[in-house]
Protein backbone atom coordinates (compact mmCIF):
# COMPACT_ATOMS: atom_id res chain seq x y z
CA UNK A 1 0.00 0.00 0.00
CA UNK A 2 1.09 3.56 -0.62
CA UNK A 3 2.39 5.61 2.28
CA UNK A 4 -0.09 8.10 3.74
CA UNK A 5 0.64 11.80 3.95
CA UNK A 6 0.04 13.60 7.26
CA UNK A 7 -3.40 14.76 6.06
CA UNK A 8 -4.29 11.25 4.93
CA UNK A 9 -2.99 9.78 8.19
CA UNK A 10 -5.26 12.17 10.10
CA UNK A 11 -8.17 11.15 7.86
CA UNK A 12 -7.54 7.43 8.33
CA UNK A 13 -7.26 7.89 12.09
CA UNK A 14 -10.54 9.85 12.12
CA UNK A 15 -12.36 7.19 10.09
CA UNK A 16 -11.11 4.38 12.31
CA UNK A 17 -11.96 6.26 15.51
CA UNK A 18 -15.49 6.98 14.28
CA UNK A 19 -16.50 3.67 12.74
CA UNK A 20 -20.05 3.75 14.10
CA UNK A 21 -20.65 7.22 12.62
CA UNK A 22 -19.13 6.17 9.29
CA UNK A 23 -21.60 3.27 9.04
CA UNK A 24 -24.63 5.55 9.30
CA UNK A 25 -23.34 8.66 7.48
CA UNK A 26 -22.63 9.79 3.94
CA UNK A 27 -19.14 10.68 2.80
CA UNK A 28 -20.15 14.36 2.76
CA UNK A 29 -21.29 14.20 6.39
CA UNK A 30 -18.08 12.46 7.45
CA UNK A 31 -16.00 15.03 5.57
CA UNK A 32 -17.74 17.81 7.47
CA UNK A 33 -17.29 16.07 10.81
CA UNK A 34 -13.60 15.46 10.17
CA UNK A 35 -12.97 18.87 8.54
CA UNK A 36 -11.47 17.21 5.46
CA UNK A 37 -12.51 17.04 1.83
CA UNK A 38 -14.35 14.11 0.29
CA UNK A 39 -11.45 13.79 -2.16
CA UNK A 40 -9.03 13.31 0.75
CA UNK A 41 -11.26 10.58 2.18
CA UNK A 42 -11.41 8.73 -1.14
CA UNK A 43 -7.66 9.10 -1.73
CA UNK A 44 -6.90 7.85 1.78
CA UNK A 45 -9.15 4.82 1.44
CA UNK A 46 -7.72 3.90 -1.95
CA UNK A 47 -4.23 4.00 -0.48
CA UNK A 48 -5.43 1.62 2.23
CA UNK A 49 -6.68 -0.83 -0.42
CA UNK A 50 -10.38 0.07 -0.64
CA UNK A 51 -12.25 0.89 -3.84
CA UNK A 52 -13.88 3.87 -2.16
CA UNK A 53 -16.07 5.01 0.73
CA UNK A 54 -18.86 2.48 0.08
CA UNK A 55 -16.35 -0.38 0.04
CA UNK A 56 -14.99 0.77 3.41
CA UNK A 57 -18.50 1.10 4.90
CA UNK A 58 -19.40 -2.40 3.72
CA UNK A 59 -16.32 -3.81 5.41
CA UNK A 60 -17.23 -2.08 8.67
CA UNK A 61 -20.75 -3.55 8.49
CA UNK A 62 -19.38 -7.05 7.95
CA UNK A 63 -17.00 -6.62 10.89
CA UNK A 64 -19.82 -5.34 13.06
CA UNK A 65 -21.89 -8.43 12.28
CA UNK A 66 -19.08 -10.89 13.04
CA UNK A 67 -17.21 -8.97 15.71
CA UNK A 68 -19.70 -9.28 18.54
CA UNK A 69 -17.27 -11.33 20.63
CA UNK A 70 -17.46 -11.46 24.38
CA UNK A 71 -16.47 -13.59 27.31
CA UNK A 72 -19.70 -14.75 28.87
CA UNK A 73 -20.34 -13.66 32.41
CA UNK A 74 -18.17 -10.53 32.19
CA UNK A 75 -19.52 -6.98 32.16
CA UNK A 76 -19.57 -4.88 29.00
CA UNK A 77 -16.75 -2.74 30.41
CA UNK A 78 -14.59 -5.79 31.15
CA UNK A 79 -15.16 -7.18 27.65
CA UNK A 80 -14.38 -3.82 26.08
CA UNK A 81 -11.01 -3.69 27.83
CA UNK A 82 -10.21 -7.28 26.87
CA UNK A 83 -11.06 -6.88 23.18
CA UNK A 84 -9.35 -3.51 22.83
CA UNK A 85 -6.15 -5.58 22.64
CA UNK A 86 -7.38 -7.29 19.48
CA UNK A 87 -8.32 -3.90 18.05
CA UNK A 88 -4.84 -2.53 18.76
CA UNK A 89 -3.15 -5.48 17.05
CA UNK A 90 -5.35 -5.39 13.94
CA UNK A 91 -5.14 -1.63 13.52
CA UNK A 92 -1.37 -1.62 14.03
CA UNK A 93 -0.96 -4.22 11.28
CA UNK A 94 -3.28 -2.22 9.02
CA UNK A 95 -0.92 0.77 9.33
CA UNK A 96 2.04 -1.12 7.83
CA UNK A 97 3.31 -0.12 4.39
CA UNK A 98 5.23 -2.62 2.26
CA UNK A 99 7.52 -0.15 0.52
CA UNK A 100 8.39 1.61 3.76
CA UNK A 101 9.19 -1.73 5.40
CA UNK A 102 11.40 -2.70 2.48
CA UNK A 103 13.37 0.56 2.73
CA UNK A 104 13.76 0.09 6.49
CA UNK A 105 15.09 -3.44 6.08
CA UNK A 106 17.58 -2.27 3.46
CA UNK A 107 18.81 0.41 5.87
CA UNK A 108 19.06 -2.11 8.72
CA UNK A 109 21.05 -4.48 6.51
CA UNK A 110 23.58 -1.88 5.39
CA UNK A 111 24.01 -0.16 8.78
CA UNK A 112 27.28 -0.88 10.57
CA UNK A 113 25.95 -0.05 14.05
CA UNK A 114 22.38 0.22 15.30
CA UNK A 115 21.72 2.23 18.46
CA UNK A 116 18.32 1.54 20.03
CA UNK A 117 17.06 4.20 22.41
CA UNK A 118 14.09 4.24 24.78
CA UNK A 119 12.93 5.50 28.15
CA UNK A 120 10.68 4.18 30.90
CA UNK A 121 8.80 0.92 30.27
CA UNK A 122 9.78 0.94 26.59
CA UNK A 123 13.32 -0.01 27.62
CA UNK A 124 12.20 -3.62 28.06
CA UNK A 125 10.97 -3.70 24.46
CA UNK A 126 14.22 -2.07 23.32
CA UNK A 127 16.32 -4.62 25.20
CA UNK A 128 14.55 -7.51 23.52
CA UNK A 129 14.95 -5.90 20.07
CA UNK A 130 18.66 -5.31 20.73
CA UNK A 131 19.35 -8.89 21.80
CA UNK A 132 17.45 -10.37 18.86
CA UNK A 133 19.22 -8.15 16.33
CA UNK A 134 22.51 -9.25 17.88
CA UNK A 135 21.45 -12.88 17.45
CA UNK A 136 20.87 -12.11 13.76
CA UNK A 137 24.44 -10.85 13.43
CA UNK A 138 23.95 -7.10 13.77
CA UNK A 139 26.11 -4.80 15.88
CA UNK A 140 23.24 -3.47 18.00
CA UNK A 141 23.47 -1.56 21.29
CA UNK A 142 20.79 -0.14 23.58
CA UNK A 143 21.08 3.18 25.42
CA UNK A 144 18.56 4.66 27.86
CA UNK A 145 20.06 7.54 29.85
CA UNK A 146 22.80 10.14 29.31
CA UNK A 147 24.83 7.48 27.52
CA UNK A 148 22.54 7.76 24.49
CA UNK A 149 23.82 11.31 23.95
CA UNK A 150 27.45 10.22 24.35
CA UNK A 151 27.01 7.30 21.98
CA UNK A 152 25.30 9.52 19.38
CA UNK A 153 28.58 11.44 19.07
CA UNK A 154 30.23 8.27 17.77
CA UNK A 155 27.69 7.57 15.03
CA UNK A 156 28.34 8.12 11.33
CA UNK A 157 26.38 8.03 8.07
CA UNK A 158 26.94 4.25 8.07
CA UNK A 159 24.91 3.84 11.27
CA UNK A 160 21.26 3.83 12.30
CA UNK A 161 19.16 4.77 15.33
CA UNK A 162 15.90 3.06 16.30
CA UNK A 163 13.92 5.31 18.66
CA UNK A 164 11.13 3.66 20.66
CA UNK A 165 8.66 6.16 22.11
CA UNK A 166 4.93 5.71 22.48
CA UNK A 167 4.30 9.48 22.70
CA UNK A 168 7.13 10.60 20.43
CA UNK A 169 7.71 13.57 22.72
CA UNK A 170 10.33 12.36 25.24
CA UNK A 171 12.90 15.21 25.43
CA UNK A 172 15.99 13.02 25.92
CA UNK A 173 15.08 10.81 22.97
CA UNK A 174 14.43 13.84 20.76
CA UNK A 175 17.80 15.33 21.74
CA UNK A 176 19.62 12.06 20.95
CA UNK A 177 17.84 11.77 17.61
CA UNK A 178 18.80 15.32 16.64
CA UNK A 179 22.44 14.69 17.55
CA UNK A 180 22.45 11.40 15.63
CA UNK A 181 21.07 13.06 12.52
CA UNK A 182 23.75 15.76 12.73
CA UNK A 183 26.24 12.88 12.63
CA UNK A 184 24.55 11.61 9.45
CA UNK A 185 22.90 8.52 10.95
CA UNK A 186 19.50 7.36 9.70
CA UNK A 187 16.64 7.26 12.22
CA UNK A 188 13.70 4.87 12.49
CA UNK A 189 10.93 5.96 14.85
CA UNK A 190 8.59 3.37 16.32
CA UNK A 191 5.81 5.42 17.89
CA UNK A 192 2.06 5.69 18.43
CA UNK A 193 2.00 9.39 17.53
CA UNK A 194 2.33 10.20 13.81
CA UNK A 195 2.07 13.94 14.58
CA UNK A 196 4.94 13.93 17.08
CA UNK A 197 8.25 15.72 16.67
CA UNK A 198 9.97 12.34 16.69
CA UNK A 199 7.97 11.18 13.67
CA UNK A 200 8.73 14.41 11.82
CA UNK A 201 12.47 14.18 12.55
CA UNK A 202 12.89 10.56 11.49
CA UNK A 203 13.84 9.12 8.11
CA UNK A 204 11.48 6.17 8.63
CA UNK A 205 8.39 5.74 10.81
CA UNK A 206 6.55 2.62 11.91
CA UNK A 207 3.28 3.52 13.59
CA UNK A 208 1.77 1.46 16.39
CA UNK A 209 -1.90 2.00 17.23
CA UNK A 210 -2.72 2.78 20.84
CA UNK A 211 -6.32 2.54 21.99
CA UNK A 212 -7.83 5.58 23.66
CA UNK A 213 -9.64 3.17 25.98
CA UNK A 214 -7.41 3.23 29.06
CA UNK A 215 -7.99 3.03 32.79
CA UNK A 216 -6.77 6.20 34.50
CA UNK A 217 -4.76 4.17 37.02
CA UNK A 218 -2.71 2.69 34.15
CA UNK A 219 -1.84 5.87 32.30
CA UNK A 220 1.74 7.10 31.87
CA UNK A 221 4.51 4.69 32.73
CA UNK A 222 2.07 1.87 33.51
CA UNK A 223 0.39 2.01 30.08
CA UNK A 224 0.79 -0.94 27.72
CA UNK A 225 3.61 -1.03 25.15
CA UNK A 226 2.10 -4.08 23.47
CA UNK A 227 1.86 -2.59 19.99
CA UNK A 228 5.43 -1.25 20.15
CA UNK A 229 6.50 -4.81 20.95
CA UNK A 230 4.34 -6.11 18.09
CA UNK A 231 6.06 -3.77 15.61
CA UNK A 232 9.48 -4.91 16.84
CA UNK A 233 8.52 -8.57 16.46
CA UNK A 234 7.22 -7.98 12.93
CA UNK A 235 10.39 -6.07 12.07
CA UNK A 236 12.58 -8.93 13.32
CA UNK A 237 10.63 -11.58 11.41
CA UNK A 238 10.78 -9.54 8.21
CA UNK A 239 14.50 -8.88 8.71
CA UNK A 240 15.11 -12.65 8.90
CA UNK A 241 13.15 -13.11 5.65
CA UNK A 242 15.07 -10.25 4.02
CA UNK A 243 18.40 -11.80 5.04
CA UNK A 244 17.36 -15.15 3.60
CA UNK A 245 15.57 -14.02 0.43
CA UNK A 246 17.04 -10.57 -0.24
CA UNK A 247 13.56 -9.05 -0.40
CA UNK A 248 10.14 -9.10 1.26
CA UNK A 249 8.32 -7.88 -1.87
CA UNK A 250 6.62 -9.90 -4.62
Amino acid sequence: MEKLSDAEMYTWDFLEENRSKVQRSSITQIAELGHVSTATIVRTLKKRGFEGFSDYKNLLKRHHQTDQQEIKGLSKEANAFIYKNLDEVVRTINLLDGQELSHILEALTTSQTIMIIARGPSTGVADDLTHRLQSLGKNAVSRYFDSMMDYADKLTADDMVIALSSSGTTPRILAAVKKSKRQGAKVLAITCNYQSELAQLSDFVLLAYKSKLEKSALLGDAASRMTLELICRILLDLYAIYQEKGSIMN
